[in-house]
This record gives C-alpha cells, sequence and structure tokens, in this order.
C-alpha cells in the first residue's frame, strides 16, 4: 500500500511539474485520431446518414403533420451530420487505440494499396444506388467472380466486421426514428429508450438481422471492390487480419457503434429545443 501510494504521489509530483504534458499527450493522440478518421474515408461512408433517416422516417406508418415530419427530418439531420459523429468518433478512436497503432495504420491507409482501397470505398458511398447495382449483378451472371476472389471478399467482410457495422448502421436509423417518434406523443404517453429497445429487438432481432445484413454484404463489398485487383484485395484483407488490422476494427467498430447510439439518442433532445410552433 505505502509503495502503491509513493508512487501516485510521485505522478502527482511530476504532474505538478509539467502540468501541460497530459494534456499535450492527449492533443497528440487527438489530432492522430482526426488524422485517421479523415484517412480512413469514415466522413464519405458516413455522409448519406441524415438522408437514410429521412427516409427511414418517411416509410414509416405513423400520420404526422406535415410541420411534425419536417421537425424531426431536421432533428435528424443534425443529429447524424458528418460534423457531430466526428466529434464523438475521434475522442474514441484516440482512446481506443494507442498512437503507435494509429501511426503505423495511417501508413499504411497511405501506401499506394491503402490509397486505392479508401478511393474505392468513397465512390462507393457515392455510387451504390439500385441501378447500379442491378448493373453489376447483371455482369456478374455474365462473368461470375472466381472462387479464389469469392474468398478474399469474404474473409474481408469478417476481418472487418462489416456485418456488425451494416446491422449497427440500420439499428442506429430504426432507435432514432422510434425516439423522435416517441418525442411527438404528450409526456405521458412516451414509453422512453428502455422500452423502444426492447420494442426494436422483437421488429429487428438482432440476430435475423445479422444475417439478413450478412446475405447482402458480399455483393455490396463485391460492387465496392469490383475494381480492385486480386492482388490489392489480398494485400488489403492481410492488413485487415493482423494483429493491428483487428485492434484497428474493433475500434472502428466501438466508435460507430457508440457515436450512432448517441446520434438516435440525440433526436428526441434535440426536439426537445425545436420551438413549439414547428411541432404542432
Amino acid at each position: 500500500m505505502r509503495t502503491t501510494l509513493a508512487r501516485v504521489m510521485g505522478m502527482v509530483a511530476v504532474l505538478a511539474v509539467f502540468p501541460g504534458w497530459a494534456c499535450a499527450q492527449s492533443s497528440e493522440a487527438l489530432a492522430l485520431a482526426g488524422r485517421l478518421f479523415d484517412r480512413a474515408g469514415l466522413a464519405v461512408q458516413l455522409q448519406s446518414l441524415p438522408a437514410q433517416f429521412e427516409q427511414g422516417l418517411s416509410q414509416n406508418p405513423s400520420k404526422l403533420p406535415d410541420e411534425m415530419m419536417a421537425a424531426l427530418a431536421e432533428a435528424g439531420k443534425k443529429s447524424f451530420a458528418v460534423a457531430t459523429l466526428r466529434q464523438e468518433i475521434v475522442p474514441i478512436l484516440a482512446q481506443t487505440l494507442p498512437a503507435a497503432d494509429i501511426k503505423q495504420v495511417l501508413a499504411w491507409l497511405d501506401g499506394q494499396v491503402g490509397r486505392r482501397m479508401t478511393l474505392a470505398e468513397e465512390s462507393a458511398a457515392g455510387s451504390m444506388t439500385a441501378e447500379n447495382m442491378q448493373a453489376y449483378f447483371e455482369s456478374e451472371k455474365k462473368k461470375p467472380a472466381s472462387p479464389e476472389r469469392v474468398k478474399l471478399i469474404a474473409d474481408l467482410i469478417e476481418a472487418t466486421k462489416a456485418v456488425e457495422i451494416g446491422a449497427t448502421f440500420i439499428e442506429a436509423m430504426a432507435l432514432g426514428v422510434a425516439v423522435g417518434m416517441d418525442a411527438t406523443e404528450p409526456v405521458e404517453k412516451r414509453i422512453g429508450i428502455a422500452n423502444l429497445r426492447s420494442r426494436l429487438r422483437v421488429v429487428l432481432p438482432p440476430a435475423k438481422l445479422r444475417a439478413s445484413v450478412g446475405a447482402a454484404v458480399p455483393a455490396m463489398e463485391g460492387f465496392t471492390y469490383r475494381q480492385i485487383s486480386d492482388a490489392d484485395l489480398a494485400a488489403y484483407v492481410e492488413f485487415n487480419d493482423s494483429a493491428l488490422g483487428q485492434r484497428y476494427n474493433q475500434a472502428v467498430t466501438k466508435a460507430l457503434t457508440e457515436s450512432l447510439t448517441r446520434a438516435s439518442m440525440r433526436i428526441g433532445e434535440i426536439l426537445k429545443t425545436t420551438p413549439a410552433k414547428e411541432k404542432v
């Protein structure tokens, strides 16, 4: 106990002499995590979330006045904005990944293969329309991917936790819509986050949702990397399957899950600050 106390007091003394040391460490970690957010292309991949939220809202069977629907859509736009999500994702990455890991990941992403993969992912984020996917399916019928290519895609899906991330996006959108709809009810009729989550697990059973996402992801990944060579794809799989790659993917999954969950819950908070005339 005396040894532990002595160490604690020693640390206090050091911090007293160098008060900026801890802040400098934190600033460096945040700067690195910010670079990682940008280099990984997360901004481009997240930019469609406000539109997806609005689409989910429009498909909800509940009938609300146009003004209320507009207020909900605006709340979703604010809550799922890339800038807002970035403010939450970057600190989580900084807390989860050691600076040394982030530097190694950045070095890989800044390499030729890393840049080609990020460009492919950013391009797919803006071009994965129903029409383009249909054209891709038709091309696959004429010239199916080789078994080796199919395995590379499957290995990449597993290594990058693509199914879990995809399911998390869907759950976040559904929860956000549910929270927004609940917030439109009189206070005494609101059921709250915990009950909303329970109801969503019934409507979207986690296992079934992940099975559905798992069935759709191979085609989506095939489309994303359709112009990437087998050699580059193999190198990408090797990186993501490495110990460093696994730590990186776990950190990204954690950051996305936490930030998207907060974004969903924030819908109700934003609506509380909306002027009454916009909610009626």
